[in-house]
């Protein structure tokens, strides 16, 4: 959603004639609510899109940003620390580290932002990468590698970053220097494939859109596939699931699933859930996730395996049945918030436990080491 907003608040600015400005955070030792690659966009008139912090820098930085790059690129340091740490510190960000923040004013913020656009609209990937030297700063955006040439950047370390969507800061030559440079991608935004219009359904798609994800709801049922349904639905196709051959191509086709796109099955029809998990199992997704009870999934592999040469422990190896992390059942929105974390854990490759306080130590069954999070039943 910051992409979008940041994008579309230049392209507004920039039609009234407005100044823009670019804060970036580049490098970060200790703790800190927003990491590196962290992006706010400011205009003159006083508007911004984006976040560098939890809400202590933005308006400091808003403030400051134009006057700091009144003679160029400026990075600035920000010493975070406890509320009652360090007298004489006008803010404190309570996170107990620094962080670095690069301002730009002028044709390099034009630059990011353009490329940023064509990720945008087109689902160009791109990797900006900030080259520092002291507080200077040659920045140049990089969409192919016949460019990192021009400059003389890294090919290993520009593909990584591109194909892995994370930060990679190359390391200065002494200890608690600012990074020699900073590679930043910019990834389209995920995309989720939601199959099955249900109330369940509904919560799935806000609590999607709201991370920025593009979201395309799918069912055959008219009358449960409505735009005051989903509001927030990027794309929505009623394609009657069925095991006919023409169903995969309608899956990459009118449903444009791609690799590295999520999906989700509920449409709570056990011959439907068939005739998807049939193609999807045989596609290299992100995430898959089907919902109700695992012993109902294990009966659908076992009618497929022979069809799509996948094991039953093969095809639940790719899968994660049932759906959802083990928060507690609850309505709709429950499940939707379950869904949701596990996709976003799977993006991140993170594996979600959870702490016991120690408030529960005596209790029968209570162990002090983390316990991973099962899947929601």
């Amino acid at each position: 959603m910051e992409l979008e907003q940041q994008v579309n608040l230049w392209k507004r600015a920039t039609s009234h004639g407005e100044a823009v400005y670019l804060a970036t955070v580049v490098h970060v030792q200790g703790s800190s609510y927003r990491k590196a690659g962290a992006r706010m966009l400011v205009t003159s008139a006083g508007e911004r899109a984006g976040t560098i912090s939890g809400g202590c820098l933005e308006a400091e930085v808003s403030r400051k940003i134009a006057w700091l790059t009144r003679n160029g690129s400026s990075i600035q340091c920000y010493q975070s620390s406890f509320d009652d740490d360090n007298e004489g510190v006008p803010y404190g960000l309570g996170c107990g580290g620094t962080i670095w923040i690069l301002m730009e004013s002028g044709q390099s913020v034009h630059a990011v932002l353009k490329a940023m656009e064509q990720t945008l609209r087109r689902r160009v990937p791109a990797v900006t990468v900030a080259m520092l030297e002291a507080d200077k700063l040659q920045r140049t955006v990089v969409l192919d590698e016949s460019h990192a040439d021009e400059v003389k950047i890294d090919h290993l370390q520009l593909r990584q970053s591109r194909s892995q969507g994370r930060v990679i800061s190359l390391p200065g030559d002494e200890p608690g220097q600012l990074p020699k440079a900073v590679y930043i991608p910019l990834l389209p935004p995920h995309r989720l494939h939601v199959f099955g219009a249900g109330d369940d359904a509904q919560p799935i798609v806000r609590f999607a859109a709201e991370l920025g994800w593009e979201v395309t709801v799918a069912d055959g049922r008219r009358h449960l596939l409505r735009r005051e349904r989903f509001p927030e639905a990027r794309h929505m196709e009623l394609i009657p699931f069925n095991a006919s051959s023409s169903f995969a191509r309608e899956i990459t086709g009118e449903l444009g699933v791609q690799d590295g796109d999520s999906a989700v099955i509920l449409t709570h029809s056990y011959e439907q859930d068939r005739a998807i998990l049939k193609h999807l199992l045989l596609m290299p997704l992100r995430y898959r996730g089907i919902l109700g009870p695992l012993h109902r999934t294990e009966r659908i592999l076992r009618s497929i395996s022979e069809e799509i040469g996948l094991s039953v422990e093969e095809g639940l190896a790719r899968l994660h049945a049932p759906v959802g992390l083990n928060i507690g059942s609850g309505n709709p929105a429950v499940i939707a918030l379950a869904i949701i974390a596990e996709i976003q854990a799977e993006m991140e490759g993170v594996e979600v436990s959870v702490s016991r306080q120690s408030a529960f130590a005596g209790t029968p069954g209570y162990s002090d080491s983390s316990l991973s999070i099962p899947s929601l039943v």
